[in-house]
């Protein structure tokens, strides 16, 4: 059985940069949440959703800092490498 190798266009960004989007929302729902519980007088609720929203944005933060110090690479805008960028020229910027 021969093994195929397929050329992968990478966009760039590193996979956790979605992770971290997620969590990014999640918070903001929580937040939300919170917020009408507490008007709701629902302290139950309102501390759960409180304390999944310190989660929340703590794990973003906390992968977005990672992506960005550790491994060097923005969470937001792709990296591309110089290779990458002249194979997207010379694939779709060519002149006719």
């Amino acid at each position: 059985m021969a093994i195929r190798h397929f050329h992968h266009e990478s966009h760039g960004n590193h996979p956790m940069s979605f992770v971290g989007f997620v969590l990014t929302l999640a918070g903001f729902l929580a937040a939300a949440l919170w917020l009408v519980h507490m008007a709701a007088g629902n302290s139950g609720y309102a501390a759960i959703s409180a304390a999944v929203m310190v989660v929340a944005f703590a794990g973003a933060v906390a992968i977005f800092y990672t992506i960005g110090h550790r491994y060097h690479h923005s969470p937001v805008l792709p990296d591309n490498t110089p290779a990458e960028t002249e194979r997207y020229l010379r694939k779709y910027r060519r002149r006719h």
